[in-house]
């Protein structure tokens, strides 16, 4: 590593350190965890640093530089030692600060692609696959370096390692003049915030933000050219802006930059050909959306950031054409909204059109369990370094009921500190006992446990629950659940009578028209499935152990006389 300067022509000795595993008596799991958390990092990237290889971990810093990243990797639990380095020979130029400062972005975020623009003295990052911060970054060199050669040779590396941090999570004050005119709206899922949250570091600046609708939000971009970085509340506040004017200009911004109509498709699928990584934004105005849906109420698809899907809420048609491609979509980038969406009175609401309603289930149980997976591998890793051991409840995800409709479903565990996700359903289970869990949907156990129930500030949402519930809320609790299997149990009956009302019919109609009685091969080739002994029942009138005793009986006769 270079150095910045002299002090009486005399070189500096530079020092790294190694690591040689863990320490006697530490748990690798935890000290996995406390390194996840430390740098930022995935387990199979920390994981080689416990392995005791003599892994050099950081090079090129001065001695009391190496003595706190000595003391901090002891205290996570690992054994490691100092060695001296060669003297520096030079003193860093704004490109050797550049390499020094790229070392520590590459370490906080190994999967990111970086290079130095000297004609625009600027250092330029793209995401790779699995890069945590997954935003394009541009950072402007000059007066981080005028900063860093101000500060102290002790107080160097601190500041390297702090502006990296500061850097990727997009926290850089003062990276723009005339910054109005480079904001712009981006609609995000609000779970990539929450994942953000739990992987800051200390001195993270939250991202500015407004609620949109359920489970959507409306962020800012700071946007040059093609590069695009995410605005903080550090930001707003270095350059003097507030929130209000900051969203006023970057809305502003974008209908500049979206005069062009939506351009119509056969299926009735409305789209935009901006092509700008800012489709989905548009949905943010209103009035481009209005004016394009002439019957009916508009109706919006965001599957991925580039993706804007528009049609009325009339046309069965195209929202069946919406969903397919937004399922399409998802195969190849991250979800952003698996819903439908319908404006009503200016404001985008969640829609379900009839016919659809088992798809877009489906969709949004998928996402929501990605999501829920993310969050639980940051959570363990939170609770295994702090020592606090509560369990982070998995989000389950089953079919459930006559239609097997996808159910999520979570377990409150008597005598378990837990965190519960939000779900269709939840499990009450008491290890100590005999009886099954009490099963009871969310809703319904809201007047009943709610109070024993506390929000945590992560997204998608999480419930912290210490204590169990009493003996007289677990009796509430199962007279709820018998309540529901009642309910359900009629409601299964009701649809297979209907089932079989409708197979009836079809026999009926079948059977008049070949003027003669139908088998049920020619009535399930109708209709296009199986034929149950209860639908044969329901046209005859007769009960269906009747109806079955006749059938075997035929079956009988119809065996050849040695087999009988």
């Amino acid at each position: 590593m270079l150095l910045r300067f002299f002090q009486l022509d005399k070189p500096v000795a530079t020092y790294r350190i190694k690591t040689l595993g863990v320490q006697a008596g530490s748990q690798k799991e935890r000290v996995e965890a406390r390194l996840m958390l430390l740098f930022r990092r995935p387990l199979e990237a920390v994981r080689p640093i416990t392995e005791g290889n003599g892994a050099v971990l950081k090079k090129g810093v001065d001695w009391a530089t190496a003595e706190r990243y000595r003391d901090a990797l002891m205290t996570c639990g690992l054994r490691c030692e100092i060695e001296a380095e060669k003297e520096a020979l030079a003193c860093a130029s704004l490109a050797e600060y550049a390499t020094q400062l790229q070392d520590h972005l590459e370490m906080l975020d190994p999967g990111r692609r970086w290079s130095f623009i000297e004609a625009e003295g600027e250092l330029f990052g793209v995401p790779g696959p699995e890069s945590p911060y997954p935003l394009e970054l541009v950072v402007p060199l000059e007066r981080l370096y005028q900063e860093w050669l101000g500060a102290s040779l002790a107080a160097s590396e601190d500041l390297l390692r702090h502006t990296a941090g500061m850097v990727l999570m997009g926290n850089t004050p003062g990276m723009a003049q005339d910054v109005t005119s480079y904001l712009l709206p981006i609609v995000r899922n609000c779970a990539e915030r929450g994942q953000a949250l739990l992987a800051a570091a200390r001195g993270y600046s939250p991202l500015v933000f407004r609620p949109l609708c359920e489970g959507l939000e409306v962020g800012l971009a700071y946007q040059r050219g093609r590069v695009v970085h995410r605005v903080a509340q550090a930001h707003l506040q270095a350059w003097g802006l507030n929130e209000e004017a900051a969203f006023d200009a970057a809305y502003a911004n974008l209908r500049a930059v979206s005069t062009a109509p939506l351009l119509p498709s056969p299926a009735g699928v409305l789209g935009g050909g901006w092509d700008d990584g800012y489709a989905s934004s548009r949905m943010l105005l209103t009035e481009l959306i209005e004016g394009a849906v002439s019957v009916g109420r508009p109706v919006v698809m965001v599957p991925t950031r580039g993706m804007l899907m528009v049609c009325s809420d009339q046309n069965e048609q195209a929202m069946d054409a919406m969903l397919k491609a937004a399922i399409a979509a998802m195969r190849e980038e991250k979800m952003v909204m698996p819903r439908l969406l319908r404006l009503v009175d200016g404001r985008w609401q969640i829609f379900v059109p009839p016919g659809l309603e088992r798809r877009l289930n489906s969709l949004a149980k998928y996402v929501e369990g990605n999501d829920y997976r993310l969050q639980k591998e940051l959570l363990k890793a939170h609770e295994l370094a702090s020592g606090r051991n509560r369990c982070v409840v998995t989000y389950l995800v089953g079919k459930l009921g006559h239609e097997q409709v996808r159910t999520s479903a979570c377990t409150w565990t008597r005598d378990m500190p837990s965190l519960l996700p939000k779900t269709d359903l939840l499990y009450f289970a008491d290890p100590s006992s005999l009886d099954p869990p009490i099963t009871v949907s969310w809703d319904a156990a809201m007047p009943v446990v709610g109070a024993l129930m506390q929000r945590t500030d992560d997204y998608p949402p999480r419930y912290f629950v210490a204590t169990f519930p009493n003996p007289m809320q677990l009796a509430q609790l199962a007279e709820l659940a018998a309540a529901e299997r009642r309910e359900a149990k009629a409601k299964a009956a009701a649809a297979k009578a209907a089932q079989a009302a409708q197979a009836a019919s079809s026999i009926q109609n079948v059977a008049a028209v070949l003027n003669r009685p139908v088998s049920m091969k020619e009535v399930a080739a109708v209709l296009n499935r199986p034929v149950s002994m209860q639908e044969v029942a329901a046209v005859l009138n007769r009960p269906v152990g009747d109806v079955l005793r006749s059938a075997l009986g035929r079956k009988a006769d119809a065996k050849p006389a040695h087999a009988r």
